[in-house]
């Protein structure tokens, strides 16, 4: 068939039709050049910080508040404008002028807008009004263009007024570009997730999980951290500190999830180099060089608690445990949902906890990756290992050899802990220990400064049934026999019958006391109970589990395991150490 040619009178029609468009859009942009030329072209000088310019001031203290009010801004002395912002952005010489009191009200009704954008490719939108607040940030400026130290302030008005939320309240104040923007923003998927041609520049597979695919959230490092200000109200609207900080996301594969973990830091470069405030009352730590807001990990869609509880039930253990507590956060205003604000791991948490000098700290992973500290810090770790692969811990002086450099009752708690809540993402995964660096030497009462190696337990969110309902039935104590560096330390001690006596008595006395169906029940209680006032504020802003109904069943999904597993656990330790009727076992009722 041959092709139809179209009449040459079309072609010429086209290009008069084509020469018209572009008459219409050059005069477009002609006029719309016209309209905003002044404010296309103005210049706004820098500004200068300078110390002696005093920032604005107010008298009404950050929070919440039960009714409306006028906020009003002074500043003593001198000839100065104030420059202000209300959506979180810096103020400069292009914000409004402050005038007149600016009107502090309920903002219901209002636009969603950082909650509008898209931070998953799961992400939904926000159902109904978020909650929102009113972020001021204000500098003082001189007419020789040198600005003030920024006032910055969130303020939430609510006829419940302080008594809205149960939970403290954490409010980041951060430009939103920082966060949102396209090229820049590191709570969003962003152009590294759109540049399909850097994809096949940097080898990357097109068939990655959802989780895995080049987004602006998976920057790491210095570089993805953002500067931010930091308000901490506890309960009772309490102001307990307010700071400049950084922030940046936190964790693995969680980075994928709508609602993410953030870090953070506190720097010289920003306000202050540490913070002091005790942020766990069961704690004596008061420094923190850092702390993490967490989405609560792989649990996010399930019960928004279950490491925290897991944790909680190891308070009296010889282990590092994560203090945790649950915090509402917002940003720039917007409700941001509930966070488990715990400690992070790191050369800090150590420091601080035991007033150890860092470079007197070696912290590793796994089979001996050096998290904190230089490549040569892992080498005594390493020929432990190599010296229980090579003989034979049945021999005495062999063990002696190994409690000399690891804490036995340490590690116990630590295999015994992922052992029974079934955490299927261990010990391939989510091993951390450390040490004081010195010659180990047996010696007791050096304490802490031993020279011997702990272990730290967390992410445990895999555990307590995650998997689904037949997780309860796991057996994870081979897996811990013959998996990466525990596989090697715990297979080698089981050798040892003083070892294996002393393990199976610390898991008989913790499945009647901190693993006893009743005592963890009451736990799970205690977090249920005091997340349920959260929850439904929490599902409408992430659309992430359905129904509160739904969330309620998945924290009846852990009393289930709390039921069932002792009796389960108990048998798979009678079968794995060949327990006979005389000493095996049993479960108190």
């Amino acid at each position: 068939m041959q092709p139809i040619l179209q009449p040459k009178r079309t072609t010429s029609l086209s290009i008069k039709l084509a020469a018209v468009v572009v008459f219409v859009i050059a005069v477009i942009a002609f006029v719309f050049s016209l309209k905003y030329a002044g404010e296309s072209k103005k210049e706004y000088p820098d500004l200068t910080f300078d110390t002696q310019i005093p920032f604005p001031e107010c008298e009404q203290k950050g929070g919440f508040y039960a009714e409306p009010f006028d906020l009003k801004m002074t500043i003593t002395g001198g000839n100065y404008k104030i420059y202000y912002t209300v959506d979180g952005s810096e103020p400069s010489l292009k914000s409004p002028v402050y005038t007149k009191p600016l009107i502090i009200t309920n903002r219901t009704g209002e636009n969603n807008n950082l909650s509008n954008i898209p931070s998953s490719p799961r992400w939904k939108p926000p159902v109904g009004d978020v909650f929102k607040g009113t972020v001021v940030r204000a500098i003082a400026v001189t007419d020789d263009n040198k600005k003030s130290l920024e006032f910055t302030r969130t303020y939430f008005v609510d006829p419940k007024g302080s008594k809205r939320y149960s939970f403290p309240v954490v409010a980041i104040t951060v430009n939103p570009d920082d966060l949102f923007g396209y090229k820049t923003g590191i709570y969003v998927l962003g152009k590294n997730y759109d540049d399909k041609n850097d994809y096949a520049k940097k080898d990357i597979p097109l068939d990655l999980r959802w989780w895995k695919y080049p987004s602006n959230y998976l920057k790491r490092g210095n570089n993805a951290e953002r500067p931010a200000f930091i308000e901490f109200y506890e309960p009772e609207n309490k102001l307990a500190f307010e700071s400049k900080v950084g922030v940046r996301i936190n964790g693995n594969a969680t980075r994928g999830y709508a609602q993410k973990s953030l870090r953070i830091n506190f720097r010289k470069e920003y306000d202050a180099e540490e913070l002091n405030y005790k942020l766990f009352a069961t704690k004596e730590v008061t420094k923190f060089k850092s702390f993490i807001l967490r989405n609560s990990g792989n649990d996010w869609d399930k019960t928004m608690f279950r490491d925290a509880f897991m944790q909680s039930l190891m308070a009296d253990s010889k282990m590092d445990i994560q203090s945790n507590r649950p915090a509402i956060v917002f940003i720039n205003g917007e409700y941001w949902g509930i966070h488990n604000l715990c400690e992070r791991f790191d050369e800090n948490y150590i420091s601080f906890k035991y007033n150890l000098p860092k470079d007197s700290i070696i912290i590793l992973e796994m089979s001996g990756n050096v998290y904190y500290g230089k490549k040569r810090d892992a080498t005594d770790f390493k020929e432990l290992l190599a010296f229980i692969k090579s003989n034979d811990l049945s021999i005495n002086a062999n063990y002696q050899k190994v409690k000399n450099e690891m804490d036995i009752d340490n590690f116990i708690d630590f295999v015994i802990t992922n052992v029974y809540y079934c955490n299927s993402d261990w010990p391939n995964n989510n091993v951390k220990y450390w040490r004081y660096k010195t010659t180990p030497t047996g010696n007791d009462s050096a304490g802490i400064k031993d020279g011997r190696w702990r272990w730290m337990l967390y992410d445990t969110d895999y555990g307590f049934g995650f998997t689904g309902s037949d997780a309860i039935q796991m057996n994870l104590l081979e897996k811990a026999k013959t998996t990466g560096s525990v596989g090697v330390l715990f297979s080698g001690l089981l050798k040892n019958k003083q070892f294996t006596d002393k393990f199976i008595t610390a898991f008989q006395t913790r499945l009647n006391t901190s693993f006893r169906e009743t005592f963890v029940i009451s736990k799970i209680n205690e977090f249920e109970t005091a997340f349920a006032p959260e929850m439904e504020e929490n599902i409408n802003r992430w659309r992430f589990m359905g129904s509160f109904s739904k969330w309620k069943s998945n924290v009846q999904d852990l009393r289930d395991f709390a039921g069932k597993r002792p009796e389960i656990q108990a048998k798979q330790l009678n079968d794995f150490f060949r327990l006979t009727e005389k000493n095996k076992i049993t479960i108190k009722k």
